[in-house]
């Protein structure tokens, strides 16, 4: 049915929720750098909404961006200790242009 003037709409107030909620699925997707910001992002959306109007899709957007942001600080981890000394060991030995 049609909605009155000034009466908000149940989904309307709802969406910050939902919107962190699929930041942090995508935050765990996106590992790295891109997973982290879109983490954060995410975790503010989720903490707006809980604020505003808990909900559960708020709640466990939050603890999904919460693992968003520490896979992605592993992954960063990882890549600046293992990866990038790998590969300038592999350019020396094959005498590649170190870009």
């Amino acid at each position: 049915m049609a909605e009155k003037r000034g009466e908000k709409s149940k989904y309307n107030e709802e969406y910050i929720g939902i919107s962190g909620f699929v930041l942090g699925i995508l935050s765990i997707l996106f590992a790295g750098w891109a997973g982290m910001l879109i983490a954060v992002v995410g975790f503010f959306l989720c903490l707006y909404q809980q604020k505003k109007n808990p909900i559960k899709a708020g709640r466990v957007g939050m603890i999904l961006n919460i693992i968003g942001f520490a896979i992605g600080i592993i992954f960063v981890i990882v890549y600046l200790k293992f990866l990038i000394p790998f590969i300038e060991q592999i350019q020396q030995t094959q005498n590649f242009p170190i870009i």
